[in-house]
């Protein structure tokens, strides 16, 4: 059976199959009688998480099978709120769930052609749905991470020396997002040509010893590298140093676990911004180094490209329009498949619970 792009159920299913290995390393990252525990309100436990994927994968997958209702509305998260998401099946049904939703969706692709989206190509939804497991994947180890206070040191440091910056003094013509109607999300499309004024970036992200330096300098007190927001965001959550910072990180990792609001302030100390999304796009497809430790943050807020069209579903991107700022690039944590150049990641700007951090740009 063939389907779009000559892809084949065999090569669906691979991705399937290859999502849940990366998940379940995830998981093995935490003992499993530490499956229910959370490590802040903002987070669901890890067990919740692996049966959330299930049942999505159910829900998608196997229309009209039994087992997407084994656990009723418990996974869907519009409809059991995280102070509830604690109270789960033991970590062997959460296992014999996935396993079983699995063989019976490989089976499915074996038999029948995939599920569809009316507009998309025919293994967009497999694709989705690879692509969503991934993702929690990822939200898996930083829980990890969190609950063992490593977050800061989870970074895989390059070896290579990179420059201190790199100038596009002629400004650049580039071509945004995804024309991959099978793999990109909704937020990624349609692309957009734009030219983006001469500017500069830092050729890595700030590591721990240069956000030391913006730390000892005082510029948590100091209200004139802050936005108005940003700095009443400081006082209110008294926030004196970034998110596990006295858990130790080598100096010479990137920093971690800052909200844009730090992020912003940083870059105001060191006389510079934050890249645009545009900014940050046009210079990693030309090729810009030490991308994959920490996500991280752009100036830009998270709002729709000119002649957006939401799918598979209307609430997948559109809830978060206009109140979330973007994110770039990936982390330690990120499936190799997410680290595209048009993945766009977003949070609120006081958010700081994950492997984000900073590099700088300016105008030219």
């Amino acid at each position: 059976m063939k389907v779009a792009e000559g892809r084949t159920a065999d090569g669906l299913a691979g991705q399937l199959v290859e999502a849940r290995a990366f998940l379940l390393k995830a998981a093995a990252r935490l003992p499993a009688d530490r499956w229910s525990e959370g490590p802040s309100p903002a987070y669901s436990p890890v067990g919740w998480h692996l049966g959330h994927v299930a049942a999505m994968q159910a829900r998608w997958l196997l229309p009209r099978d039994p087992v997407a209702e084994r656990f009723g509305t418990f996974f869907d998260p519009v409809q059991t709120a995280k102070p509830t998401r604690a109270e789960l099946p033991s970590a062997d049904e959460l296992r014999a769930f996935l396993g079983q939703v699995l063989d019976r969706a490989r089976e499915r692709l074996r038999t029948a052609p995939p599920p569809g989206i009316p507009g998309l190509p025919p293994d967009f939804l497999v694709r989705h749905v690879a692509q969503h497991e991934l993702q929690h994947g990822e939200h898996v180890q930083v829980i990890a991470a969190l609950l063992e206070r490593r977050l800061q040191r989870g970074a895989v440091v390059a070896e290579v020396c990179e420059p201190d910056r790199i100038e596009f003094g002629g400004g650049v013509h580039v071509v945004l997002g995804n024309d991959d109607a099978s793999e990109a999300y909704d937020n990624e499309r349609p692309q957009q040509p734009v030219h983006v004024p001469p500017f500069w970036i830092d050729g890595s992200p700030a590591t721990v010893s240069d956000f030391a330096e913006f730390v000892d300098a005082g510029g948590y007190r100091e209200k004139t590298f802050w936005t108005e927001e940003g700095w009443s965001w400081r006082e209110a959550k008294a926030v004196t140093e970034p998110l596990c910072w006295a858990d130790g990180a080598p100096e010479h990792h990137p920093v971690s676990c800052l909200s844009w609001f730090e992020a912003d302030a940083y870059a105001r100390f060191r006389e510079a911004r934050l890249p645009s999304e545009a900014e940050w796009e046009a210079a990693r497809r030309a090729g810009l180094p030490g991308c994959g430790q920490v996500w991280e943050w752009t100036s830009s807020w998270f709002e729709p490209y000119p002649g957006f069209h939401p799918y598979p579903y209307d609430g997948y991107s559109t809830p978060w329009f206009g109140t979330h700022k973007v994110l770039r690039g990936g982390s330690w944590a990120t499936h190799p498949r997410l680290r595209r150049p048009s993945f766009r990641n977003w949070y609120e700007p006081g958010f700081r619970e994950i492997p984000a951090g900073v590099r700088c740009a300016g105008g030219l």
